[in-house]
């Protein structure tokens, strides 16, 4: 599996781990300033000793502003004036700490390279780093040599780390609003297809009306003929709706299912969708798709899902399909439902109202819903009908066949 391949299963859960991790990386790595502290409380006299330990605490602290506040992608105009206190701290603190003072020289690199961005961030990074190099930290050279790589590595390390939880969060972000726009284009998609069919007629209706209030009483058999060809132009403008939110509807559940596999993926969601049998009859495949939709919204809305499974399974003239996803929330607060997940706090709102409306579209087809939480994953069963029997049904759409 590529980089790539495995960036698509990042998600809230994937972004608060990575900001968790180089969290405990960046305070713990603060512990190192322990070592010039030590060094100076055995060593120096009292008043270098309070210097160096003002200097090495103050260098400390201005490091975990810093480093706290790029993981969590909280920048303010404070940090710039943070980052200049901290550069001069860093200048004296190798003339009072002594030779261990490259414990924490790691420190304003990291500074630089997670508060400023492109050119700036490399320079101030390279520059702190060469500093060391000819500040008095030793008069052995060996030491100062291994010193300045090992704080090169380190910073490194740690701005890296750093700068990938941000970039995972704004992968996340990215995500869910390309998913919010995807369902925004359709909305506007369905909305200028009902205005074509509309506007046209109602503009017609308007008019043939206005006219309509000019003829003189007189002649009554001309203003019974306008008004009958307006009742017609209003007939055929409500069976034009009728077809536009019937054609919205039936949609072709393969097609459905290719939107939603887009959608989801586009929000970070792998999908692996098992083939449906092609046989099933146009009624199911309606209810089906409408499952499918629902269960998609619920995803984006509600869950923390990574993972989307679509399973189907045989047995005589029953056909059951599984839609399984690991977006239930550890906190039992909400537990990810249908193709995705929908919010539920409790026994009694798993069935809400989108869950209900499938029940219902699914009961129209002699079929059922069924749902449970195991391991963190929520399963959606439903059962259909391979065939149908009966030669009178109601439609998903409400339409009488």
């Amino acid at each position: 599996m590529g980089a790539s391949q495995r960036l698509r299963g990042v998600g809230p859960g994937t972004v608060r781990l990575a900001r968790a991790t180089a969290g405990v990386f960046l305070v713990g790595m603060a512990a190192f300033a322990a070592v010039p502290l030590a060094e100076a409380l055995g060593a120096y006299s009292t008043v270098r000793v309070v210097t160096a330990v003002v200097l090495i605490i103050g260098l400390t602290g201005c490091y975990l502003w810093l480093a706290v506040r790029a993981v969590l992608d909280r920048g303010s105009r404070w940090d710039l004036a943070v980052l200049g206190v901290m550069c001069a701290l860093a200048l004296a603190v190798p003339f009072a700490a002594g030779p261990t003072w490259l414990s924490v020289g790691f420190m304003l690199p990291l500074a630089f390279a997670v508060t400023l961005r492109g050119r700036w961030a490399a320079a101030g990074f390279f520059a702190s780093l060469a500093a060391g190099l000819f500040l008095p930290a030793s008069q052995d050279l060996s030491w100062v040599l291994f010193g300045s790589l090992q704080n090169l590595l380190t910073a490194g390390a740690l701005a890296g780390l750093t700068i990938f939880a941000t970039l995972l969060a704004e992968l996340q972000r990215t995500r869910e609003e390309a998913a919010k726009l995807a369902i925004t284009e359709e909305r506007l998609r369905f909305a200028r297809e009902l205005h074509d069919v509309l506007g046209h007629n109602l503009s017609v209706i308007a008019m043939r009306t206005e006219l309509g209030t000019r003829i003189p009483p007189e002649e009554i058999g001309r203003l019974r003929r306008e008004l009958t060809e307006i009742h017609d132009i209003a007939s055929r403008s409500l069976h034009d709706v009728r077809a536009v939110v019937k054609g919205y509807r039936e949609m072709s559940l393969e097609r459905e299912l290719s939107g939603v596999r887009r959608v989801l993926e586009t929000a970070g969601v792998r999908c692996d969708f098992a083939e449906l049998p092609p046989s099933l009859p146009p009624e199911v495949r309606v209810a089906l798709a409408w499952a499918v939709r629902e269960a998609a919204t619920n995803l984006l809305r509600h869950s923390d899902a990574t993972v989307c499974l679509v399973g189907v399974e045989t047995q005589g003239d029953r056909v059951t399909v599984t839609v399984a996803n690991d977006g239930v929330r550890p906190d039992g607060g909400a537990i990810a439902a249908g193709a995705a997940g929908t919010a539920a706090t409790a026994e009694a709102t798993v069935g809400g109202s989108g869950l209900a409306g499938l029940d219902e579209r699914l009961a129209q087809v002699d079929g059922s819903c069924g749902r449970h939480t195991e391991d963190g994953w929520f399963t959606l069963s439903l059962d259909v009908p391979g065939r149908l029997l009966a030669a009178t049904l109601t439609s998903a759409t409400g339409d009488r066949r």
